[in-house]
């Protein structure tokens, strides 16, 4: 499918500012970056030809390509030789934490999280004290394994208060995914900030197996609480112990200048991933 023009002329012309000391080509990659990040080209959908950009911007063909070679770098579009070039798939950026934060939004059909273990357990002082739970009562334990089109990615250790998350529970069956449309907002569940900690380490052999990377490989380890919403303020909803493979991932923190999530931790992928997962339009 190609990238259709109901614009008129003047409309790209508009793009650029030929009096800017901004470079034409780096103006133009903004533009192209706007078209898709806001929709207007959505992914696998083909782009104009070099000479049909050009045209169009009323630019030459090398600015055309320097354009494309930054787009291309950062992975918002995929040069196939012979075929063209398309939108790329977006990227998959998630928040840093537990199993609830991949269920704040339905998940694609390439993402798919799968119950390891589902069990009711007595903890440790460290985390009952976190989740806000009596030393001597039973919560529930879910261990998941996180994936992008076959490609394991994390396990998640997360523990919850067992009454609080019945639905949960209920959907989640051992050796199945969990439905990728489920989510926290059909049950009530409206998560507001997290507490995390960041650190390097080395998997254990139930993490490298199902990793199906070495022994003591390197991880990240992310220890979290998730709180949600009350109505009186805020109370923690999980306690999770997350590890993400460490040789096609990375973590990079975002700052906001206001609103609760003043610091926040997300997670993508390194070049490593590229040959594990592919990206084809």
């Amino acid at each position: 499918m190609r990238a259709e023009d109901t614009s008129p002329p003047a409309f790209w012309e508009r793009q650029l500012d030929r009096h800017s000391f901004v470079p034409l080509y780096y103006q133009l990659q903004e533009s192209l970056k706007q078209q898709i990040e806001s929709g207007v080209w959505s992914a696998g959908v083909q782009l104009p030809s070099e000479p049909e950009l050009a045209r169009r911007f009323r630019v030459s063909r090398v600015v055309v390509r320097q354009a494309l070679a930054i787009l291309e770098d950062d992975r918002q579009i995929v040069r196939i030789r012979g075929r063209g070039t398309f939108v790329a798939q977006p990227k998959l950026d998630y928040r840093a934490g537990g199993l609830s934060r991949l269920l704040v939004t339905p998940r694609g059909p390439d993402v798919a999280v799968q119950v390891l273990d589902k069990r009711t357990v007595k903890v440790e002082r460290s985390i009952s004290e976190a989740l806000g739970a009596r030393a001597d009562k039973d919560v529930a334990r879910l261990t998941t394994l996180l994936s992008l089109r076959g490609v394991p990615l994390a396990i998640s250790y997360s523990f919850f208060h067992r009454a609080e998350v019945s639905w949960l529970l209920g959907a989640a069956h051992v050796g199945r995914s969990l439905p990728s449309d489920l989510m926290l907002a059909q049950h009530g569940v409206e998560l507001e900030r997290s507490r995390l900690s960041i650190e390097t380490s080395q998997c254990g052999q139930f993490e490298a197996d199902r990793f199906a990377i070495p022994h003591r490989s390197a991880v990240f380890l992310v220890l979290c609480t998730e709180y949600r919403r009350t109505a009186d303020g805020t109370e923690p909803f999980e306690v999770a112990r997350v590890e993400y493979r460490g040789d096609i991932m990375q973590f990079r923190l975002e700052v906001s200048p206001t609103g609760t999530d003043a610091l926040s931790a997300t997670w993508t992928f390194n070049e490593g991933v590229e040959a594990l997962v592919g990206a084809q339009p």
